[in-house]
């Protein structure tokens, strides 16, 4: 009996407690979650975003099999066609290989340029 009224006794200063509580709060304006999330989303526009760049690795190998592949395919060509119209032997005398290896060398120069071109890109982004 005597726990039953120290825990009425506790209750009633509890409820006193909570009206007193209650009556001190403060409201918020009815405006105001509406400023805030306004608030966040200006600070996000203002802060600049850092994500991880992914490097494009497929680009690589793209352009070489493009420039490349284009290489190959012109020296087919001159080969088939000086093979056709002058012979095996034409195939073998410095015009020829010298004529093949200033191909391979404006290819390989095109593909140094598209490099260098991407790597400057990819420097500036950082930026």
């Amino acid at each position: 009996m005597i726990i039953m009224i120290d825990k009425y006794n506790q209750q009633k200063e509890e409820d006193k407690l909570r009206q007193i509580l209650s009556s001190t709060k403060i409201n918020a304006p009815e405006n105001l979650e509406h400023r805030i999330m306004r608030q966040i989303e200006a600070e996000n526009a203002l802060v600049p975003r850092n994500g991880k760049r992914i490097k494009e690795s497929g680009n690589l190998l793209k352009e070489m099999g493009s420039i490349f592949g284009i290489m190959y395919a012109v020296l087919a060509v001159m080969i088939a066609g000086v093979y056709f119209l002058y012979g095996k032997e034409f195939l073998f005398t410095p015009q020829f290989v010298g004529a093949v290896i200033l191909v391979a060398s404006i290819f390989s120069l095109l593909w140094l340029i598209s490099r260098l071109d991407s790597h400057l890109r990819e420097k500036k982004r950082i930026r």
